[in-house]
């Protein structure tokens, strides 16, 4: 089956821009679409979509590049965004990059050969973006069917408590409800392990369960196999946002327990694997991290600990290499993330 050519939208206001595009870039693999107007690109991603990738510049007439990213972010979030600008703004790359509305910057006048390699990297990202969105769909089906099949277990529990109620003598009625009580407390927590254990996957001196967690039967710590990055699809706004985390998993109930928190550089560092081959959030063959096996690809390459050096800065692991780093509480880099553990 072939596999369907990407197509690649470009927007300016200048025509001299979108002729030079079409001359250098028609013979690239990929469908070459132009605008020279945002509300007119709107039309062409809904008539002529799915679109791999959207350059756009940031200074238009009818409206900003920026603006054009947000509400394209809404209604196409896999659509790689590459945003076009003569002035850069140091304020305007933060918080664009910081609520994802740009993938890349290119700065004009336009190097078309620096164009060519970043619509080349933006399609690449575009593939991951579409095979996580798949994984995610196929995820929330199994949830679906997991949840259906709980409530069934749920019913079929209070029939059964129900037909051993009526078989008991009136006189025991009271002790058989606290008895009762008890019974289906114990018998909750060893259906929960039992139903646990059945989906456990060894994996080495680890156990990987379906609800998101994995066991070191080494240490016997419980750890998050997603960290902040795979869930949240963004990176910790500095240590605080990090730590303010564990409030939100534990709230969340993350695979059935409330007593998440965050890992001692130590700990991080029993589940680093010098041979690791697992792949961080931009997939680069050529770095691979040292992730635990039982840990899902996708993540960051330095994890905050809890552990802290004076007032203002914090230390983190590095899994690329196996070591630990400080640096300022509020440092905010794309390669840094979380991982949650519990004993």
């Amino acid at each position: 089956m072939a596999t369907a050519v990407k197509k690649v939208l470009v927007i300016d206001d200048e025509k001299k821009i979108l002729t030079v595009a079409k001359k250098l870039l028609a013979r690239e693999n990929y469908e070459l679409l132009t605008s020279t107007d945002p509300e007119e690109a709107f039309e062409v991603i809904d008539n002529k979509g799915p679109i791999a990738v959207v350059v756009s510049d940031n200074r238009m007439p009818t409206m900003r590049g920026t603006e054009f990213f947000k509400k394209l972010k809404s209604t196409c979030p896999e659509t790689v965004r590459i945003l076009m600008t003569a002035n850069y703004d140091a304020q305007l790359i933060e918080d664009v990059v910081n609520t994802g509305e740009v993938y890349r910057f290119l700065k004009k006048p336009l190097d078309f050969k620096v164009v060519q390699q970043t619509i080349q990297a933006g399609i690449e990202q575009y593939d991951v973006n579409m095979e996580v969105k798949a994984k995610e769909e196929k995820f929330g089906k199994l949830t679906s069917e997991k949840s259906e099949l709980e409530n069934k277990a749920e019913d079929l529990d209070g029939q059964i408590q129900k037909l051993s109620k009526v078989k008991k003598q009136l006189v025991f009625t009271i002790l058989m409800v606290i008895l009762s009580f008890g019974l289906f407390q114990g018998y909750s927590a060893w259906t929960k392990t039992v139903k646990m254990e059945a989906t456990g996957e060894k994996m080495g001196r680890w156990m990987k369960y379906a609800n998101g967690t994995a066991l070191d039967e080494k240490t016997n710590l419980v750890w998050m196999t997603e960290d902040f990055r795979n869930i949240e699809r963004r990176q910790p706004n500095g240590w605080n946002d990090a730590m303010a985390w564990v409030e939100k998993m534990n709230k969340q109930r993350y695979g059935g327990y409330t007593d998440w928190r965050v890992p001692t550089i130590e700990e991080y560092e029993s589940t680093f694997d010098p041979e690791g081959k697992r792949m961080a959030y931009d997939f680069k063959k050529d770095y691979p991290v040292g992730y635990a096996p039982a840990f899902e690809d996708g993540g960051g390459y330095g994890y905050w600990s809890n552990e802290v050096v004076g007032l203002n800065s914090a230390k983190y692991f590095f899994f690329l290499g196996g070591y630990s780093k400080t640096n300022l509480k509020t440092y905010n880099n794309a390669t840094l993330s979380i991982r949650l553990v519990r004993n």
